[in-house]
């Protein structure tokens, strides 16, 4: 059963007040930094393929997705500038197909895919693309000049000079550093060949080549597509943590999501579930529980649930961490925990995160608060004296560490807590 969210009017009706938080829309935290509602992780950016000249037609892929049921795609295409700065939505172009007009002439095109499940909507970003050609450009882009090799830092990626109509008979290269999301590019100083070895400076970024044909007397610039996240070891690299779904209660089943990854190649992955105190702490692995299911057995109750994945691709392995999930109810509960309530605000020193979402099998009347600062990881977790409300002020100790909230919902003479998932507090 889901509670409608309410706001009481004064003092008096706080607690009251302070529960209904729970009960508005559930959802899961991201990266670490900020927090995101729950919704379809992206295992690959979207694509955008076609001729980059005015009056020709592009198509977006909206990438690759999982996610809870069927997952719908809304597009919204950008233009930007030469760089991949400044960008700004094109009104109406809000299909999977879009064609270049006079005003993309000398800029960057670039879509933004939103996918929407049943648990909520989440946000990925194409590369760019571009330099577009005028309509009677001599020289022009047919497609985005492809990069080759794995972005780890001190290892080479290679962009390949093709995609030309017609072949250019000389080519230059700028090699460029943008943010994770492939926008904001500024030039490497020095690189200017088709062969860049990355530098610690370029962990985690993406970095593209601008590649220019000359074909006497036309002169064109084209992007290449983007790297991937820059890391500085091998193995894939998170840009989603691994999740967990399901209602908290023994012998029902928990889902575990992978996250989101990029790598090198195929990226396979292994999971470990873990059982850790009503606090997140002493986990232990369980024994035999290595598939992406789990079913909760008696040893869960009154416990938390963890999963650990370990994703593999061409270059290495990569372990990620879920958030824990609890607490485990016993069979006959009529009180259990069917999503985990959420961290709403900025996760850094000096301001103030919120619980917020969250839904259980009993519609509870009241709740109070625990908070808890964990690892990085959001493993090894203890409570922080005093943090016993609904809101919770991030001090300096927190930095370097994950922070959740124990929410214990009252029903009647019932009584069940539940983990909140975590943010992370940059250190």
């Amino acid at each position: 059963m889901r509670v409608a969210a309410v706001r009481p009017a004064g003092p008096a009706a706080r607690a009251l007040a302070a529960c209904a938080l729970l009960v508005t829309a559930g959802g899961a935290a991201s990266n670490g930094q900020t927090t995101a509602l729950a919704g379809p992780s992206a295992a690959a950016r979207p694509a955008i393929a076609g001729s980059l000249q005015q009056g020709k037609k592009l198509t977006a892929t909206p990438g690759t997705w999982t996610g809870s049921g069927t997952i719908a795609y809304a597009y919204q295409w950008y233009r930007c500038d030469r760089d991949g700065a400044h960008c700004g939505s094109v009104h109406g172009a809000t299909k999977a197909t879009y064609t270049e007009v006079v005003g993309d002439v000398a800029h960057t095109l670039a879509v933004t895919v939103h996918a929407t499940d049943s648990t909520g909507t989440t946000a990925s970003y194409s590369t760019l693309a571009g330099v577009i050609a005028p309509a009677a450009a001599r020289l022009a882009a047919s497609a985005q000049p492809p990069l080759t090799g794995d972005p780890i830092v001190g290892q080479p990626l290679k962009v390949e000079a093709v995609g030309w109509t017609p072949a250019p008979a000389t080519t230059g290269f700028v090699w460029l550093r943008c943010n994770a999301n492939a926008r904001l590019c500024a030039p490497v100083a020095g690189a200017t060949t088709d062969t860049y070895t990355l530098v610690a400076a370029d962990a985690g970024h993406t970095l593209i080549a601008a590649v220019t044909g000359t074909a006497a007397p036309a002169r064109r610039t084209v992007l290449s597509t983007s790297s991937g996240l820059a890391r500085t070891a091998p193995g894939p690299v998170a840009s989603d943590r691994p999740s967990i779904t399901g209602t908290l209660q023994r012998g029902k089943k928990l889902t575990g999501s992978a996250g989101a990854w990029s790598g090198s190649g195929t990226i396979t992955y292994a999971y470990q579930w873990y059982r850790c105190d009503g606090n997140g702490a002493h986990c232990a692995s369980i024994h035999g529980a290595t598939r992406s299911t789990y079913t909760e057995v008696a040893a869960d109750v009154g416990k938390t649930i963890a999963l650990t994945v370990r994703a593999t691709d061409a270059t290495g392995t990569t372990p990620g961490y879920s958030w824990f999930a609890g607490v485990v109810a016993a069979a006959t509960a009529t009180f259990a925990v069917t999503t985990q309530p959420s961290l709403s605000g900025t996760p850094a020193v000096g301001q103030a995160l919120k619980v917020s979402g969250g839904t259980f099998t009993t519609t509870p009347t009241s709740a109070t608060y625990a908070w808890v600062r964990c690892n990085s990881n959001g493993r090894v977790c203890s409570l922080i004296a005093g943090a016993t409300t609904d809101t919770y002020t991030v001090t300096s100790a927190d930095a370097g560490h994950a922070l959740l909230a124990l929410v214990t919902a009252n029903g009647g003479t019932a009584k069940q807590t539940a983990s909140t998932t975590a943010v992370a507090v940059p250190g």
